[in-house]
């Protein structure tokens, strides 16, 4: 008799997506990782994705792109959720876990439109959705001219070609797994430090799963030790600074050469006029206490709360 446990490796296990082309094949790359258990892709359309014309903060935050999968994944109507880790709250839904985090992509940004940020023009229209990278080009260039710009890859891309922004900005990895044939210059990480957990993709399971052990099982394989440590440091941050899309914060952890885990973190004002940074080392088991010391002192920089309010 099939042990219980192993009795899903029969069926095909479903992974719940959002349906943007990055999205999909950011799902398809967990697919074929789990080879030979069979997958299939559930792709899903979120407020997030249908409402494009407010900021994120405006209608409801990063959460808007991971409820509808969180809702199907406690449902039992699919089997996992494929999510961009930086697209996930600090807090996520009761009763399920993040069984696997890949191995990192590239965590920089990248200029389309331009050689980089020097070459723009004065008073170029950038366009960009995020808080974050918002504050670090007007820190840089206060004379650019950003704009709101939300959408997937595609949209955003098509807005550039059709002359509507001088210049987007976008996370190279998104390009490089959409694999576009388009021009692109990746910004220094010290010009425009990454969002929290930038480049990298998470796997969500229910505990509620009749499935529970297998699932975990398939997926857990997929986890990148080193990866998983980073994130766990920057997202410590961010729940410390109870960070959101409407705070710009940075966070980058890496592990060094000497096997030490390097965190840097930044807050700036919304304008980029103001700005403060931290940076700690520390062993990798010590990612989650790394993020919290990191985030206690951004905030007797910055003055506490009050500055990530206003």
């Amino acid at each position: 008799m099939q042990d219980k446990k192993n009795s899903k490796t029969s069926d095909m296990l479903t992974i719940a997506t959002r349906k943007s082309k990055l999205a999909m094949a950011q799902a398809q790359l967990v697919c074929d990782l789990v080879a030979p258990v069979q997958a299939q892709i559930v792709g899903m359309s979120t407020p997030g994705d249908e409402n494009i014309a407010k900021p994120l903060a405006e209608i409801g935050g990063k959460g808007v792109f991971i409820k509808t999968l969180e809702q199907a994944l406690l449902s039992g109507s699919v089997d996992c959720a494929v999510h961009s880790l930086k697209d996930m709250e600090t807090q996520f839904a009761p009763d399920t876990l993040i069984a696997s985090i890949l191995p990192r992509e590239d965590p920089r940004d990248a200029i389309l439109g331009a050689a980089n940020l020097d070459e723009l023009a004065m008073n170029a229209k950038v366009g960009t959705a995020s808080a974050r990278r918002k504050a670090q080009l007007l820190k840089y260039r206060p004379d650019l001219n950003i704009q709101l710009l939300r959408g997937n890859i595609n949209r955003r891309i098509a807005c550039l070609e059709n002359n509507e922004y001088d210049a987007i900005i976008l996370a190279v990895a998104g390009l490089k797994r959409l694999n576009l044939n388009i021009a692109y210059s990746p910004i220094d990480i010290n010009k425009m430090p990454p969002a929290a957990s930038q480049g990298t993709l998470a796997v969500q399971i229910s505990e509620r799963h009749p499935e529970f052990e297998f699932i975990k099982q398939t997926f857990s394989r997929l986890n990148c030790k080193n990866t998983r440590s980073c994130v766990t440091a920057e997202r410590a941050v961010l729940a410390e600074l109870d960070g959101s899309c409407r705070t710009p914060i940075s966070a980058y952890a890496y592990i060094s050469s000497s096997g030490k885990l390097d965190l840097q973190a930044h807050i700036y004002s919304p304008n980029g006029e103001k700005s403060y940074s931290a940076s700690s080392s520390d062993k990798p088991e010590n990612a989650l206490e790394v993020g919290k010391k990191i985030a206690q002192v951004l905030l007797e920089k910055c003055g506490g709360k009050a500055f990530l309010a206003s």
